[in-house]
């Protein structure tokens, strides 16, 4: 009678196991979307304010200060890479 059920059992893996094969599944993509520019100037006014840069995440601050070539530490809190980034534009 054990073996009645194991062989139920085994049949009824099989059944779903041949179903899922053939319906198919769609692959995502795991590529990442394109990255949007940094514009830390929303005004286009040529003058960075703090406010606009304080809208902008820590790696996006960090990467607006590698394209803009100002020296920036990396380990300073969100307020302090402001500081210095703001600082090194006004020059």
């Amino acid at each position: 009678m054990e073996i009645v059920g194991i062989i139920v059992v085994v049949c009824v893996i099989a059944y779903f196991v041949s179903t899922n094969k053939k319906t198919g599944s769609v692959e995502v993509s795991t590529k990442a979307p394109a990255k949007a520019p940094v514009v830390a100037d929303k005004n286009d006014n040529g003058i960075t304010s703090k406010a606009e840069l304080k809208t902008l995440t820590k790696m996006q601050l960090l990467e607006l200060a590698e394209k803009q070539n100002l020296k920036v530490k990396k380990s300073g809190t969100k307020a302090a890479v402001i500081s210095e980034i703001h600082s090194q534009l006004k020059k």
